[in-house]
């Protein structure tokens, strides 16, 4: 499995939605629960820190 990731959905200008980012391959780690079911990845290579900084301030 392979993460493609964007910060944003708002469209940039005349160009549309920003382009997604390739932050690498992905290994099924677990899963729990139905409706929503919560899965668990686990990144071959950690992500940038501009971008995971982004990625915690969404999850918080």
């Amino acid at each position: 499995m392979h993460l493609f990731v964007r910060e944003t959905r708002i469209p940039d200008r005349d160009l549309g939605a920003p382009a997604h980012l390739y932050a690498g391959p992905m290994t099924y780690r677990k899963h729990s629960g139905d409706r929503p079911m919560r899965i668990v990845w686990e990144l071959a290579y950690p992500l940038p820190a501009d971008l995971y900084a982004a990625a915690r301030a969404i999850a918080a």
